[in-house]
């Protein structure tokens, strides 16, 4: 097995199992709930797929992001363009009760899309290809990716990052963690594990 199978076994895994497993036996309204004021499993999987799509479409293959080019917030009832990162609670909540959830489903469907194909058909040497950091930091400003609050994150992606630790990054780490919270979600929702 070479990496690249290794990364879209692991990815098939949380995009495909898992993400699929967090919206089992919900109904929409529990979807945009927020028991005891932790992330409603709406917004978690729209957090996921944003910061993915962004950083895939715009720092891995320099493309437009899977949002636009989808027409994707008029479809999932959303305005904002930024990645979720440093959210108010408020802000939340407004996301969680207005998103459309069977339009976030084909948008999580074709960002995940997106990443399978940028993971098989980036040639072996272009995974150690850097990034450079101006080029991150103004694809952040000109495309509004993240507010104030989550200016942190520019930091982190700015780090003279390879496409590879990208796509690791924000195809199977930083999702990973999120279902997990979606499992919590379920949990405190009262629904029992499958």
């Amino acid at each position: 097995m070479d990496a690249r199978e290794l990364f879209l076994l692991r990815y098939d895994d949380i995009h495909g199992g898992f993400v699929d497993e967090l919206f089992s036996d919900l109904t929409d309204a529990q979807i945009r709930q927020r028991p005891g004021g932790v992330n409603s499993i709406a917004w978690l999987v729209w957090h996921v797929a944003r910061v993915q799509d962004a950083v895939v479409s715009r720092f891995v293959l320099d493309r437009p992001q899977v949002l636009d080019e989808g027409d994707w917030n008029r479809l999932m009832r959303i305005e904002r363009r930024d990645v979720g990162s440093g959210m108010a609670s408020h802000d939340v909540d407004a996301l969680s009760a207005a998103v459309e959830v069977a339009a976030l489903r084909g948008y999580h469907r074709a960002v995940a899309g997106r990443t399978k194909d940028a993971a098989t058909s980036l040639a072996p040497a272009a995974w150690s290809e850097l990034i450079p950091e101006e080029r991150v930091r103004r694809v952040v400003a000109a495309e509004r990716l993240l507010i104030d609050a989550g200016r942190w994150v520019e930091e982190f992606w700015a780090g003279r990052r390879s496409r590879g630790w990208y796509l690791l990054q924000v195809g199977v780490l930083h999702p990973y963690g999120h279902c997990f919270d979606g499992m919590v979600t379920r949990g405190m929702l009262g629904i029992p594990e499958r």
